[in-house]
């Protein structure tokens, strides 16, 4: 039976009655019918932005390989006194027409090693091993015993198993991507232990994913100390009631070591208070993180970031990490950085650079703008959440392959929208700062043109549809807002005395505004068929319920009935007292 579905292989006992096939792209798993593993098909664009965005670091990563080994064996020629022969320009073409000389030697990049330590069913672990190049092994681990089982079978019917030392068979199509020959190995433990194990640099990955079912901190350390230098961290987190919402700051602050905020730019602080906790996660160990990719997608964060042992650059952490104070009204962010950096040039004309505290605080006990009291949230990452030029290479590797992704209209507007998101904290949306006012809205176009002609740069974020990002103060933000109500007054007879919308509106203004019209604005207009913020687009949209051990779930439900049976037997002998 299974040599009917489309880049399978025939599996011993074929697919049993109890399972049924799940399709996405050219790997097809069997999900066991009573759910005993997880598999949440909502997830497909994480799956498929993984596989865009590792395929893209791989090939950064070969050329700086690449780049490293020419340099080496410059050097090497130089030490031993050997210079390239010179050639005229008919030799030149002569030798690019011949290809590479013997005698030069072939730089061959090593292949990749890809540790996902929660795997459930091993559909994302069974794509990598398809679609990404150079490939050498995939480790796919749960602690279910369920999970495992499925993952082996699942990895048989998409013929990429390990074969048997020695044996060597021709391999049918499966459906592979050029280039990729990786293979799966399933392996049956705790997640943190299996990362741990694989903490001498002699056994590192390459690439460590991480896509728990609610918080991924309990998995943050392993995994930091897991990765290659230079490697992927990929991480999820689908917890956004605790990171993006007001009402468990203490959670927040237990799982990622800072306090999560009651804002409209919550989704962004969720994204740095991960951040914040990958970096200082991996400073412990004399390492530093380099955001590729932060998204908050739907009802999760997704994270791409680099790993590097760099302890000169850990200390850069102080300045890029900090509170940050928000108007409990306005919400206007103050951010306050724990350090700076001071560079001063010796008399030779080097530069020293020494890091201070900052005084503190940065902000009065009341707002500037509507007078009102703040809150604190964080600690939390300051420095860019993006890298344009890595943004704009997974855009440049995912052209024109469409069919290869099913989700590609979706990667190609949030690649878009990465690529050109400006590093300063926090966005905001023309409706909701004019609501502090009372006031109708000006359109998105007025704003833009406003900040564009006071000198400042735009941009939007990927989090929110409607949201402006700007290196703009608040301040100027708001004066947007009182210069408007000048041609579109607020009835103050509605605002009550006492109201801060109306210390809000009162404000003198410390900036001029310019609505004309600014050239430049209509960069901010959506490029035409360019999906760059979806509707949800199937009913109950959301994480799905978490898996379940069959063994687990079934001593759990024979308990329970015991216990109801018990229960039963008191409340009729109670009856007949």
């Amino acid at each position: 039976m299974s040599s009917s579905i489309p880049y399978t292989v025939p599996i011993e006992g074929g697919i049993p009655d109890t399972h049924r096939p799940h399709t996405e792209r050219t790997t097809t798993i069997l999900i066991p019918k009573d759910a005993s593993a997880f598999l949440n098909p909502v997830q497909e664009y994480n799956r498929d932005l993984s596989v865009s965005v590792i395929r893209a670091w791989n090939e950064d990563r070969k050329e700086k390989l690449e780049a490293q080994f020419r340099t080496r064996r410059a050097k090497k020629q130089k030490k031993e006194g050997k210079t390239e022969p010179a050639t005229t320009a008919e030799e030149d073409v002569t030798n690019a027409d011949a290809g590479p000389s013997e005698s030069e030697p072939k730089f061959n990049a090593p292949k990749i090693t890809i540790l996902e330590a929660l795997s459930a069913t091993g559909l994302r672990s069974i794509r990598y091993a398809k679609e990404i190049p150079d490939v050498k092994l995939v480790l796919a681990n749960d602690l279910s015993a369920s999970a495992c089982d499925a993952m082996r079978r699942n990895v048989a019917l998409n013929g990429v198993g390990e074969e048997p030392e020695g044996e060597t068979t021709e391999q049918p199509d499966v459906g592979r991507r050029e280039g990729c020959t990786g293979v799966v190995r399933v392996n049956e433990g705790d997640a943190c232990t299996l990362m741990y194990n694989h903490r001498d640099p002699k056994s590192r990955a390459d690439v460590v994913d991480l896509d728990p079912y609610g918080t991924a901190a309990p998995f943050i350390d392993a995994a930091i100390g897991a990765i290659n230098d230079g490697g992927l961290l990929a991480v999820t987190c689908t917890d956004l009631a605790v990171l993006a919402g007001s009402n468990y700051p203490e959670k927040c602050f237990s799982n990622y070591g800072g306090v999560c905020c009651n804002a409209e730019y919550s989704h962004e602080v969720a994204l740095r208070l991960v951040l914040n906790s990958l970096a200082q996660a991996a400073a412990r160990y004399g390492r530093t993180i380099t955001p590729l990719l932060s998204f908050s997608i739907d009802f999760y964060v997704r994270l791409f970031v680099r790993v590097d042992t760099k302890a000169v650059d850990v200390k850069k952490l102080l300045v890029n990490t900090g509170p940050v104070y928000i108007c409990t009204y306005c919400e206007s962010p103050t951010v306050q950085p724990f350090g700076r950096v001071i560079e001063k040039k010796s008399a030779k004309g080097n530069v020293n650079t020494v890091y201070k505290s900052i005084q503190a605080p940065t902000v009065g006990q009341r707002c500037s703008e509507c007078g009102q009291p703040h809150h604190i949230a964080g600690p939390m990452w300051l420095g860019p959440i993006q890298d344009p030029e890595f943004a704009a290479r997974v855009l440049e590797s995912i052209d024109g392959e469409q069919d290869k992704y099913g989700t590609w209209p979706r990667m190609n507007g949030m690649l878009t929208l990465a690529k050109n998101e400006l590093p300063d904290p926090f966005y905001f949306t023309s409706n909701k700062v004019h609501g502090f006012g009372r006031a109708t809205s000006a359109s998105t176009k007025m704003v833009v043109s406003a900040l564009l002609n006071g000198g400042y740069k735009v941009s939007r974020s990927h989090a929110s549809s409607g949201s402006i990002k700007t290196n703009a103060p608040r301040s100027f933000i708001y004066d947007i807002v009182r210069e408007h109500i000048k041609t579109n007054p607020v009835r103050m007879d509605k605002i009550s005395e006492n109201s801060p919308a109306r210390e809000f509106v009162n404000k003198p203004m410390a900036h001029t505004i310019d609505f004309t019209r600014h050239p430049d604005a209509k960069d901010f207009e959506k490029p035409e068929k360019t999906v760059l913020y979806q509707l949800n687009p199937l009913p109950g949209w959301g994480p799905a319920a978490r898996a379940k051990d069959i063994k687990t779930s079934k001593m759990v439900d024979d308990k329970k009935r015991k216990t109801e049976e018990e229960a039963g037997v008191d409340e009729e002998a109670a009856m007949n007292l």
